[in-house]
Order: C-alpha cells, then sequence, then structure tokens
C-alpha cells in the first residue's frame, strides 16, 4: 500500500473528521450540540423537582397541623363528635374532586364493595387516633401513628409477594427501635398512665392505618383519586354517627366549630397536595417528605403546648421519621 493509501486509511480513522450529526454530544465539551433541546430538558427536571419538594412540604405541613388542631378539638368537644364532624366537613372538601370520577360507581360495583370496607377500617383507625390525641401526649402519638405504612409493607409482602429487600428491612427496624423508644417514659405513676394510655392508640391507628393503606391501592386504581375518599369518609360519617345517636347532642361552640373546619381543611388540603405531587412530581420525593409530617406536628406541640421530648424520646422520634423516609423512597 502506498503512502496515499495509508493516509486516506488513517484519515478515516482519524476521530476529528467524523462529524457528529445534531442533537448528539460533543467530545470536546460534553454538551449536546442542540443545547436548546439540553436547556429544555434540564428545565424540565428543575420544575419536577421543584414541583417534588413544594408538594412533599405541602403535605406533611398539611397532615401536621391537622392533627395539632385535631388535638385542640378533642380537648374541647370530645374524640368522638371530633371525628365525626371531620369526616362530614371533609367530604364537602372532596366531593367537587369526586364528582366527574361519579360513573364509576356503575362500572366498578366491586371497587365500592373495597372502599365501603376500607371506609369501615378507616373510621375505626380515626377512632384509634383521636382517642389517642385526647389521652395522651401529642408528641408521643403522632410520631407512632405516622408508621402505618410499615404494616401496609409488611401485608403487601405477606399477601402480593413483594420481597423484603434490605433496605425495607434496615427501615422497618428503625421504625420498631424508634417506637420503642418514643414509648418509654421515666417519670411520675400518673403521667406514665397516660403516655402509655396513648401509646396503645397509636399503635392501634398504626395496625389499622396501615390495612387502609394497603387496601386503598387496588381500589384507587379503579375508581381514581377522589372518589374513594368521599366514599372512605361517608362511611366514617355512618359509622361514628351511631354511637351518638343514642346520647343527648351537645351545641358545638362556634369555636370548637371552627377548629373542625380548620382540620377537615389542612387533612383535604394534604390529601390533595399528595395526590397532585406524586402525579406531576416524583413519588420518591414526596412520598419521603410527606410523611414527615409527625415532626410539623411536634414541632407545634412542643411551641404552643409546651410539650417536652426527653433525650431518648428525641432519638426515637429521629429514628422514625428516619425510618419512614426510608420506606417512602424504597417501599
Amino acid at each position: 500500500m502506498n503512502s496515499s493509501g495509508r493516509h486516506r486509511k488513517l484519515s478515516r480513522r482519524d476521530p476529528s473528521s467524523i462529524r457528529p450529526v445534531q442533537g448528539e454530544w460533543d467530545s470536546a465539551s460534553y454538551f449536546p450540540k442542540n443545547k436548546e433541546l439540553f436547556l429544555f430538558k434540564g428545565a424540565n427536571l428543575a420544575l419536577n423537582l421543584g414541583l417534588s419538594i413544594m408538594f412533599g412540604l405541602l403535605t406533611a405541613t398539611g397532615f401536621g397541623t391537622a392533627d395539632f388542631l385535631a388535638k385542640l378539638c378533642t380537648n374541647r368537644i370530645g374524640f368522638l363528635r371530633t371525628a365525626l364532624f371531620m369526616q362530614l366537613i371533609g367530604s364537602l372538601f372532596v366531593l367537587p374532586f369526586a364528582v366527574p370520577d361519579a360513573s364509576r360507581l356503575i362500572t366498578q360495583p366491586w371497587a365500592v364493595l373495597g372502599g365501603i370496607l376500607v371506609g369501615v377500617a378507616n373510621a375505626l383507625a380515626t377512632l384509634f387516633l383521636y382517642k389517642g390525641f385526647e389521652v395522651g401526649r401529642l408528641s408521643i402519638v403522632s410520631p407512632i401513628a405516622s408508621t402505618a405504612p410499615v404494616v401496609a409493607i409488611l401485608l403487601a409482602i405477606a399477601f402480593l409477594g413483594e420481597s423484603l429487600t434490605v433496605e425495607r428491612f434496615s427501615a422497618i427496624s428503625l421504625v420498631v427501635i424508634g417506637i420503642i423508644l418514643v414509648s418509654v417514659q421515666a417519670g411520675g405513676e400518673d403521667f406514665s398512665k397516660q403516655i402509655t394510655s396513648g401509646t396503645i392508640y397509636a399503635l392501634g391507628f398504626m395496625l389499622l392505618g396501615g390495612l387502609v393503606l394497603f387496601g386503598l391501592k387496588p381500589v384507587s386504581n379503579a375508581l381514581g383519586v377522589f372518589l374513594p375518599v368521599l366514599i372512605i369518609r361517608w362511611v366514617g360519617v355512618f359509622i361514628l354517627a351511631a354511637p351518638l345517636v343514642a346520647q343527648r347532642l351537645k351545641v358545638v361552640t362556634s369555636g370548637a366549630f371552627r377548629l373542625i373546619v380548620a382540620v377537615a381543611f389542612f387533612d383535604t388540603f394534604a390529601n390533595v397536595a399528595y395526590n397532585l405531587g406524586v402525579t406531576h412530581g416524583t413519588v420518591t420525593i414526596v412520598s419521603p417528605l410527606g410523611g414527615m409530617f409527625s415532626a410539623v406536628t411536634v414541632l407545634l406541640a412542643c411551641i404552643f403546648l409546651k410539650e417536652k421530648l426527653s433525650r431518648h424520646q428525641v432519638l426515637g422520634f429521629i429514628a422514625i421519621c428516619i425510618g419512614v423516609g426510608m420506606l417512602g423512597i424504597f417501599g
């Protein structure tokens, strides 16, 4: 082969002789030639991240504030009436969002039945939660109640064949350790009884709340996002109203009524924020941030109710937050 042939062969292999097409990556600058497309994708990623963080924080703020106000309300009118009126008023907030999916009530009868069963479990879970708020400390009850996703994941592993990964096992272990640390209280006898009572009700909500989360997924897949919430709340109204029929109804003061409306508003607001977040954002960001709602509740309880946590309870609270956050990412 003559020298010119060798030159032509080498030139065909020379990377500098290869011209990238539009949109390919430039090996020199590591940026695509179509910089407008690159900037557009970057802006979309930034918007997605921003929306995910915003909706996650709004979810945590809504649920955390609702639990704090529910504590104040149970102290005024009792846990039963607080739960009843919250479900009733909350259903009015959800109703406009659920109306567009009303036709599914006819086309998906099995899902409606599932929603009713989930509604029964949710009503009982609400009673446990609000009773815990009434007799226990908010800074103890709320972190334990926030661990309901653990039960949902264990049910999914047991009945849906999902795997127990190392990350999930670590998260569940942190949650269990956190519950133990938060629940253990060293103090006077009366105070210890109060903590124990609130802890028992919080554990009851954790079990029933986990069952609700587990059963809600197939129902939501069939009925949409908001219609199951409406069904669950209407079922709750009928169940919670039954014990009050035989009792003499007391007049709810205007102050207590405003608290109930606020509880229903923030609870519904948090549900809408979460649904919007997982729809327009990233679930692995929205879910762990929203799961931190107990941090908001504990902060409000420490500021306005002057509740304090001992050192080991603070460690337990941190363990629960980390565990719930990991479950949001890996669950």
